[in-house]
């Protein structure tokens, strides 16, 4: 037919991920708190911002991350009172942060061995500047498909006049 293969498709998308950077899917200025922020406070934040996860930072470098898993496990599950208890004592520790010029390959194969969702990103200084998620990834992989389908379609379309 059009002389272009699922094996061809596959080894295009790698080759685009493994050349895409974090900071083209990033979400940025992510909702940054205080160690000392209450959880109430913090389950707040993440309603009203429709997020499922909040960074910890001292100085603007990460010090940990809460997520809704966290608040869940952490605190409503043992009955704690939600503004008595702290972001430092149910944040999920260490950070796992990378540079803002990684690779998206990278970034998967770190929540691949790592068992995580979310990885920080951080400047040369270590300061915060932002966030990819696997909600992320996957929105990044469904506009690739798109675009590369679009793409096929006209080659296609090219190969058979």
């Amino acid at each position: 037919m059009s002389g272009l293969s699922g094996r061809h498709i596959h080894v295009f998308l790698f080759c685009i991920l493994s050349e895409m950077k974090v900071s083209d899917i990033m979400v940025k200025n992510p909702v940054i708190v205080d160690p000392n922020t209450s959880c109430g406070r913090i389950a707040r934040l993440m309603r009203d911002h429709k997020i499922g996860s909040v960074i910890l930072a001292t100085e603007g470098k990460p010090v940990g991350i809460v997520t809704e898993r966290d608040l869940v496990h952490r605190v409503m599950a043992l009955e704690k009172d939600p503004d008595m208890c702290y972001a430092h004592q149910v944040s999920s520790k260490p950070v796992v942060a990378v540079g803002v010029h990684a690779d998206v390959e990278m970034v998967v194969d770190l929540m691949k061995d790592y068992k995580i969702r979310r990885i920080v990103i951080v400047d040369e200084k270590d300061k915060i500047t932002g966030i990819v998620t696997t909600d992320d990834l996957s929105k990044a992989l469904r506009e690739m498909s798109e675009e590369l389908a679009v793409k096929y379609h006209i080659i296609a379309q090219r190969l058979r006049t």
